[in-house]
């Protein structure tokens, strides 16, 4: 859509759903690469590095690269006439946060770009793949007892989880102002607009709030399939 030439592939390593021990910093640590370079190769021209030129009008520092704060669900027209001159006029710009900043409405040809890129170019690298092969082997063989079937439960209840939510828990005010401050933080008072209106009960009734470790406990119980096990992760 931008007749973009090149994509210099970088993972943030600072957003905050990254653990604080995690030392993961490169795109090729976590996805495999090569494919992706691959996949993409007939519609973008993606390179690990900038071309020495781009970097020498920056001081060889990426960090001096003008980052747009695109508006998320963006339209393509406003990708067209905010973000394309100013790529054009500066050779090179950063997108951060990147998720969410292209709307849902767009051409099929870009949406079809959208889905080469999200479901087929992105491949975990081979460690990672290497690990997840051993990891259910291991789940199989240690579920005897359930004829090797097994139900996943991936346990998500960080502060900014939890904060995007609106729901709130059994902390009590102290609690809701930590939330309220984390909130802040991460989304600039993006639940405070006006006409925003916020409602912890209905959003918990919806089935809209985070599970704590003890609600997913009850959740299993409740379930009682005593032939299945449970991976916590």
């Amino acid at each position: 859509m931008l007749d973009a030439r090149a994509l210099y592939v970088h993972t943030d390593t600072h957003a905050h759903t990254w653990p604080p021990t995690c030392s993961i910093v490169h795109f090729g640590e976590i996805f495999d690469e090569d494919f992706f370079i691959h996949a993409l190769k007939h519609n973008v021209n993606v390179v690990r590095e900038l071309p020495e030129d781009i970097l020498q009008r920056f001081d060889n520092n990426i960090s001096n690269i003008v980052n747009l704060r695109l508006k998320a669900w963006s339209s393509p027209t406003y990708y067209l006439q905010k973000v394309l001159p100013k790529s054009m006029e500066l050779k090179a710009v950063r997108v951060a946060p990147f998720s969410n900043r292209l709307a849902h409405a767009v051409p099929s040809n870009v949406q079809g770009l959208r889905c080469l890129a999200n479901f087929e170019a992105l491949r975990f690298s081979q460690p990672i793949k290497t690990l997840a092969e051993k990891m259910v082997d291991r789940i199989v063989k240690n579920s005897s007892h359930g004829g090797g079937k097994y139900v996943s439960v991936h346990l998500r209840f960080e502060e900014d989880m939890v904060a995007f939510s609106c729901c709130e828990y059994d902390g009590g005010d102290e609690e809701k102002h930590e939330m309220d401050v984390a909130s802040e933080r991460s989304w600039r008072g993006k639940f405070r607009r006006r006409g925003r209106v916020i409602r912890p009960g209905a959003n918990r009734m919806d089935g809209k709030c985070p599970l704590t470790p003890l609600e997913v406990q009850k959740v299993c119980q409740f379930i009682n399939w005593e032939s299945v096990d449970f991976l916590l992760s």
